[in-house]
């Protein structure tokens, strides 16, 4: 087997089929021994040096409470997190009858913010939902609002089966506080082979356009054939600023996106600023792409809920989205007969012609335990059967159909993934999936800083040249007050 090659940050290639458990394990190896990785910025962005020891709390609890106890768990609205939880939680409650387990349900935009106070409360829910980009999980942090997970991770050797991400979750105590959900790779541009083929469209090779006008020249083909070119959730808090993740690695140096994830540490010399060209060529992009009619009509008041049952229903070419759509939405959708075709995938398009984008890779949707949990013991007890390779499988892989957050789940368990998540992996091992900038930075700085700013962009109410000095102005605030 070749193993990974790496350009930058996070870009990698291998020439053969994708094995997933020896060629994730190979990728991230490779990855830590690319020279730009000389820091942790984030939560996707990996160290060079990765200390798999060093534990300091005590290993997971052996006597658990016997008596009845209800624990409440957080998971964000989804089709995917649905099933995932639902399916772990029948396994667990069957091996231990006494816990009854009920939901809070988390939307997007409350778990960015809101959810810090419920989290924060006397009387939290046993176990939350902390996106490691989000303020929320900073002020957790900062707060000591969540309990050290050390325990069940030296109980399983947890941090060797999340690999090299897990770096990201250790904290300067030496402590770790959250465990991964899933690896999720988003800005996948999935397609409707029928409509394209309505509108006489034919893919590029590898569904890679070669320019924001190639793309936009399909678009235009899907809606004279009476199709929306691509349907995207335009008042999600996310999804603007993810297709800035995707297209600006393709107009800048991997040494500048380096900088750009880092910089915002004092400690880290800033050596590329935000006005510079690529920048501002990528969202001039990005308002291209908007004002070339694209997207759905009325798309900048659809979540991506009602994006993807546009999609679904056979309304567009393409919908912008993610590897956790085949196991849920499509699934479902296909089998109530709304979804009536098998969906391909393509890319989004480099900034300069000839340039590639690439998917990107998000480990950073996670769980912890709230400090002031009313049922420390058995909520610890949840998450480490949830993160178990027996809980995985359970959950991410057989129930939702979605990349599990673990490496060690066995290859014969992962051939029952859905046949659009295996295009994906097939996709990323041949040409390589990079993390994003509004993932590995912080959240108040990165995707809701710039999310509202390209909206408005879309919208033709600002500039490439407008938002690309609000970003260095931020930058600037940031390294002098901190965030």
């Amino acid at each position: 087997m070749k193993s990974w090659g790496c350009n930058g940050l996070g870009w990698c290639e291998r020439a053969n089929l994708f094995d997933y458990m020896e060629g994730y394990k190979i990728m991230i190896n490779r990855l830590l021994r690319c020279q730009k990785l000389s820091r942790t910025f984030g939560t996707s962005t990996v160290a060079l040096a990765v200390l798999l020891s060093g534990f300091t709390a005590n290993s997971a609890n052996a006597a658990l409470p016997t008596g009845p106890v209800t624990l409440t768990v957080q998971y964000e609205t989804s089709p995917s997190n649905q099933k995932e939880w639902e399916a772990v939680a029948a396994a667990f409650t069957k091996k231990n009858p006494n816990v009854t387990i009920k939901w809070q349900i988390i939307t997007n935009d409350a778990k960015v913010g809101p959810n810090l106070q419920v989290l924060s409360t006397s009387n939290p829910p046993d176990i939350g939902l902390v996106p490691l980009n989000t303020n929320v999980y900073t002020q957790l942090l900062k707060g000591k609002a969540l309990a050290p997970l050390n325990g069940i991770f030296a109980a399983d050797n947890t941090v060797k089966r999340i690999g090299p991400p897990a770096a990201a979750l250790k904290q300067s105590d030496g402590n770790y506080y959250a465990v991964p959900n899933t690896v999720a790779y988003y800005n996948i541009l999935w397609t409707n082979p029928v409509a394209l083929a309505k509108a006489r469209v034919t893919l590029p090779k590898d569904g890679f356009f070669s320019s924001v006008n190639q793309l936009l020249s399909v678009t235009r083909a899907c809606a004279k054939a009476g199709y929306a070119g691509i349907a995207i959730g335009g008042k999600t808090n996310f999804q603007a600023s993810w297709m800035f993740d995707s297209m600006l690695p393709s107009a800048i140096s991997a040494d500048d996106l380096v900088n750009f994830i880092g910089s915002h540490d004092p400690s880290v010399p800033v050596k590329a600023k935000w006005t510079d060209k690529g920048v501002v060529s990528t969202l001039s992009a990005l308002g291209a792409i908007a004002k070339g009619g694209a997207y759905q009509k009325g798309y900048l008041g659809m979540d991506l809920d009602q994006a993807t049952a546009f999609f679904t229903a056979g309304k567009s070419c393409m919908l912008l989205g993610g590897s956790w759509m085949p196991g849920g939405a499509f699934a479902d959708e296909s089998q109530k007969g709304t979804m009536t075709f098998v969906p391909g995938l393509a890319t989004l398009p480099g900034v300069n012609p000839g340039s590639k984008s690439s998917y990107n890779v998000y480990y950073g949707n996670a769980y912890a335990v709230p400090s002031k949990s009313n049922n420390k013991e058995w909520a610890l007890e949840l998450l480490r059967f949830f993160v178990s390779d027996e809980g995985q499988t359970i959950g991410a892989v057989k129930a939702a159909g979605v990349v599990p957050a673990t490496n060690t789940i066995p290859k014969a368990e992962l051939a029952a993934l859905p046949a659009g998540v295996k295009l994906v992996l097939a996709h990323v091992a041949k040409f390589g999936a990079q993390s994003g900038w509004t993932s590995d930075v912080p959240g108040a700085y990165g995707q809701q800083f710039l999310n509202p700013l390209i909206q408005k962009l879309q919208e033709n109410k600002t500039t490439a040249v407008e938002i690309s000095k609000k970003l260095q102005a931020e930058l600037e605030r940031v390294r002098r007050v901190g965030l």
